[in-house]
C-alpha cells in the first residue's frame, strides 16, 4: 500500500506536488499504520524538496489537500490522519 500511494501522490498528483512543492519535489510516505483507537489509517509522510522557502508556505494543507484527493484512489473510505514533515532534499 505504500508504494501505490507513492505513485498516486508523486506521478497521479504531480501537478499539485510541482505547484505545491517544487519541481524537483519527492513525496516519501514512511509508514502506514492502521489505529485501533480511531479505526483510521496512520500516514507519516516526509516530502523532499530543494526550495525549502516556498514550500514551507504551502505545508502542511498542500499534502492534506493531495491525501483527500489521492487517498479514494486505493479504494479506502474511512479518512487518515496525515503526518508529514518538510526537508531539504540534497
Amino acid at each position: 500500500m505504500k508504494h501505490r500511494l507513492e505513485i498516486i501522490l508523486n506521478k497521479v498528483l504531480k501537478t499539485h506536488k510541482d505547484l505545491l512543492y517544487g519541481i524537483n519535489s519527492e513525496v516519501v510516505v514512511n509508514d502506514i499504520n492502521w489505529v485501533r483507537s480511531k479505526q483510521c489509517h496512520m500516514i507519516t509522510i516526509t516530502i523532499y524538496t530543494d526550495n525549502i522557502e516556498e514550500s514551507v508556505e504551502s505545508h502542511p494543507d498542500g499534502i492534506n489537500f493531495m491525501m483527500d484527493n489521492g487517498w479514494p484512489i486505493l479504494g479506502i473510505k474511512s479518512k487518515p490522519i496525515v503526518m508529514s514533515s518538510l526537508d531539504v532534499k540534497l
